[in-house]
């Protein structure tokens, strides 16, 4: 036990001798401009793009619990990441109506309308100001991504010496994935920040009870559980942490104030942890109160049978919103039933936890040309695969190597001194990088059980910590082999160089597995691809076209959550698709020879469904409904080019028929346009085609 001890402490201070200068002089500056250079790719590359999917409700909600002190909009999310990006916004003329406090929208927190109105409605008040107010609100998110590079660049320093530190942060910010989401509304950043925070306050704490350990573990959980509902993976992660501490058998140092005590019995430390762990259930416990104003009810004068909480798919005759959510929750039911029964969370919360629990047990999800409403078992390993650059696979590839030759490395290194990085075993390798481990296989774990396919994001959390174990690789840097130390500074250059080729689109980024971000709509869609943030690209598209004489008629299938509103809001002018019946004329725009861009999520027809069937594969049942509906509608349906009949009316008796035979058509045009490349890229998340008589009468036929 003394020889552990003894072991432990020189442990304890070798590991000091790593990351005593990870903020000398000499780094300082590096690390500040690499930060800066990280914010300053993030909010550039954002500034011309349009609000993705979820943003518009995200910003939505956190102007609404300022503006009203109302939570009925927060669900299926805690309400941290919204409030901090609404921010800057409190000191201007932000408008949010009460007129939308005495709607149908507002009664069923319907948040998707009530964003709609708040970005894009003129009689808001906020049209005219909302791109300002979105940016302002990326940029409070990309502050937070700054404050994860610096907790990268320390983590991997403490391991691995100010160079590995810099390895770490060089690779944090060049990342397009860590770009892709830190410029963005959305609780992605919040969550992968609260994560990296908390295990390193663990850890510390697990190895040195003070205050100061305390505290800091304590406000990281808060945060993590106030960011995402996906903070509950913090508890398994924390027990495979205590269970590899406990085993060490290492004194525990507790120091409160000027007392100090080593507690080397096992039940001591049990016992000091399980004192911890009461803490930060008191302190977590709090800090969601407090973010909910100390306050059961999220709904202000609410009245029964009139205010519920929203839901996605609608609530059946005989049903409340919360047995509908609860629907196929068996095991959950008693347990939300004595949360509600006793108030021990807000009301909001345990809803947050009730909606995102309904929600991961699936939802229409695209890999590969197949769409599944149970999701992909594989989805997130390919997703992966495919949108991380080939130099970070080639960096890790090395970090898995180096358990392994810690031997041949140490024998090669350079200067009399062996690093600790090369001195000590394998087991002393795993111990010190326990919670990066432990993270990485309880996070992969739980995204290969999720039936929750939706986006390349759901893993962001991960990368933060693939990065920090890439800062190992500065054991190449030091042993005597050149070409190890070439091969190391060539990946990292190479990795800066894919981000710096990548800009502006780094949410449409692809490696060369998938052929690159061209051809990425083959394999990802949805918010690994397009996330309807290119509406400036189509804006600008068209201006172009104009300016060199075209006039060609442009198509336009948008995928977001703005809608024609949004369209309108950057002075687009296209015909949209599906065909529509003009609501005031009645009239229906044909197909003609001309542009058509269309979102890579509305091509792949992820969405759009028939008869509970998605129509992302055309089929010869679909085939057959088609040419049914196209025969009922007779001349009131177009089928290609000057078959037009703009300007007709659709009697009210063809409404539904028309309605059903132009989705088909639609999907109908995209299975033929999957079988030729796109003639136009926006962004690589709009495809664009030049279509001719001849090609619609085709698509068609």
């Amino acid at each position: 036990m003394a020889k552990k001890a003894r072991r432990s402490r020189q442990e304890s201070k070798s590991r000091d001798r790593v990351g005593s200068s990870w903020l000398s002089r000499k780094v300082i500056l590096p690390v500040v401009a690499l930060c800066v250079v990280h914010f300053v790719l993030a909010v550039s590359s954002v500034a011309n793009k349009s609000n993705t999917y979820d943003e518009i409700a995200h910003l939505t909600r956190g102007y609404s619990y300022f503006k009203t002190g109302d939570f009925r909009l927060a669900p299926p999310h805690p309400p941290l990441a919204h409030a901090w990006a609404a921010l800057p916004g409190l000191g201007t003329d932000v408008k949010f109506s009460r007129g939308w406090m005495d709607s149908d929208s507002w009664y069923t927190s319907d948040v998707w309308q009530i964003g709609r109105a708040f970005f894009y409605y003129a009689k808001s008040g906020n049209a005219a100001t909302i791109d300002s107010l979105l940016w302002r609100g990326r940029a409070m998110i990309a502050l937070l991504s700054v404050a994860l590079a610096v907790l990268v660049y320390f983590a991997s320093a403490r391991l691995f010496g100010t160079r590995g530190g810099l390895i770490s942060l060089t690779l944090y910010a060049f990342s397009p994935t860590m770009l892709a989401h830190a410029r963005l509304v959305t609780t992605d950043c919040a969550a992968a920040l609260f994560f990296a925070c908390s295990l390193a306050a663990i850890w510390w704490m697990l190895h040195r009870v003070s205050i100061a350990s305390v505290v800091c573990s304590a406000l990281s959980l808060t945060g993590l559980f106030l960011a995402k509902m996906s903070a509950v993976l913090i508890i398994p992660v924390g027990v495979v942490m205590l269970v590899v501490r406990l085993m060490s058998n290492v004194p525990l140092p507790v120091r409160i104030a000027k007392r100090r005590w080593e507690l080397s019995s096992a039940s001591a430390r049990v016992g000091a942890f399980g004192s911890v762990l009461l803490i930060w259930i008191v302190v977590v416990w709090t800090g969601i109160w407090a973010a909910y104003g100390f306050r059961y009810d999220s709904m202000l004068s609410a009245e029964p049978g009139r205010d519920r909480y929203y839901s996605p798919n609608g609530v059946p005759n005989g049903q409340d919103v919360w047995q509908w959510q609860l629907r196929s929750l068996d095991d959950l039911k008693p347990t939300i039933a004595f949360l509600r029964e006793h108030r021990l969370f807000p009301e909001a919360y345990i809803y947050s936890a009730v909606m995102s629990a309904q929600t991961a047990r699936g939802r229409l999800a695209f890999l590969n040309g197949e769409v599944s409403i149970a999701g992909h078992r594989w989805f997130f390993p390919y997703a992966f695969l495919v949108k991380t650059p080939l130099p970070l696979l080639g960096l890790i590839l090395l970090v898995c190597t180096i358990p392994f030759a810690r031997g041949r490395l140490a024998s090669r290194q350079s200067g009399s001194q062996p690093h600790e990085e090369l001195s000590g075993g394998l087991k002393s390798w795993v111990y010190r990088t326990t919670p990066l481990w432990a993270f990485f296989i309880v996070y992969w774990l739980a995204s290969l059980r999720t039936h929750l396919n939706i986006g390349h994001r759901h893993i962001l959390p991960i990368y933060p910590i693939m990065f920090v174990m890439c800062g190992a690789t500065v054991i190449y840097l030091r042993v005597g082999i050149r070409w190890m130390r070439a091969c190391v500074y060539s990946l990292v250059a190479m990795f800066a160089a894919v981000s710096i080729w990548t800009f502006p689109n780094y949410l449409a980024f692809f490696n060369q597995i998938a052929g690159g971000p061209k051809q990425g709509y083959k394999h990802l869609v949805d918010s690994s691809l397009d996330w309807g943030q290119d509406l400036p690209g189509v804006k600008r598209f068209i201006e172009k076209r104009k300016s060199s004489g075209q006039n060609k008629p442009i198509y336009l299938s948008y995928f977001g959550s703005g809608g024609d509103r949004a369209v309108q809001h950057f002075g687009i002018e296209a015909i949209t698709l599906p065909q529509r019946i003009d609501p005031k004329t009645s009239a229906v725009t044909a197909y003609r020879p001309g542009t058509y861009l269309i979102s890579a999520t509305n091509f792949q027809q992820v969405y759009q469904m028939h008869k509970g069937k998605s129509l992302s594969v055309w089929t010869d049942d679909l085939e057959t409904e088609y040419q049914r509906t196209l025969a009922e509608a007779g001349n009131f349906l177009v089928e290609y080019a000057d078959s037009a009949i703009g300007g007709d009316s659709v009697p009210a008796t063809m409404r539904g028929t028309f309605k059903t035979c132009s989705s088909l058509a639609f999907a109908r045009l995209c299975n033929y346009l999957r079988e030729r490349e796109p003639d136009h890229w926006i962004g690589n998340s709009i495809l664009g085609y030049e279509l001719s008589a001849s090609d619609l009468g085709a698509a068609f036929k």
